[in-house]
């Protein structure tokens, strides 16, 4: 629900930021990859760029989902744009702060609640046992060192010869 403020240009605005920050981070991510490939960056600096880099990414995905919901319901409603406190747009957009900390909390949340539920849970899936009964192979003994083989057995399996 947007309360007459303009979610959208807000989010809209959050999204620019945050594709400059990840873009940033993608620079620096190669930057990485190129000391830790000629040995002056251990491996625990280059994983922490790269969760650093994976973190803004999916910060933006999501963010960029919420932008398409939003101009989904925009668009269903017919309202107009506004600017992200609530009255007309009449100049240029305002800066609040939108970058990846202020997307993504301290504690791994990201922005706030949109209304949006989850699917429920599936139903694990049981399994019944069945028994199966393999038929029984006829089988005849060796002519010559009497072994037990199968009955279509032109040669024994133990001595090798003709049946």
């Amino acid at each position: 629900m947007s309360f007459g403020v303009d979610t959208l240009g807000g989010l809209s605005e959050k999204l620019k930021q945050l594709s400059d920050d990840t873009q940033s981070m993608y620079e620096a991510f190669l930057d990485a990859t190129t000391l830790y490939k000629q040995g002056k960056m251990n491996e625990k600096e280059y994983f922490a760029k790269i969760g650093d880099y994976l973190v803004a990414t999916s910060a933006m995905n999501f963010l960029a989902i919420r932008v398409i919901f939003e101009i989904k319901d925009a668009l269903a409603k017919g309202s107009s744009i506004k600017n992200p406190t609530g009255g007309v747009a009449t100049g240029p957009p305002q800066q609040a702060g939108f970058g990846i900390g202020g997307f993504v909390g301290a504690g791994g949340t990201a922005g706030p609640s949109a209304g949006y539920t989850l699917p429920s849970p599936q139903v694990e899936p049981t399994f019944k046992p069945v028994d199966i009964e393999l038929p029984k192979k006829s089988t005849k003994n060796c002519i010559i060192c009497g072994a037990s083989i199968p009955a279509q057995a032109k040669f024994c399996s133990k001595c090798g010869r003709s049946q």
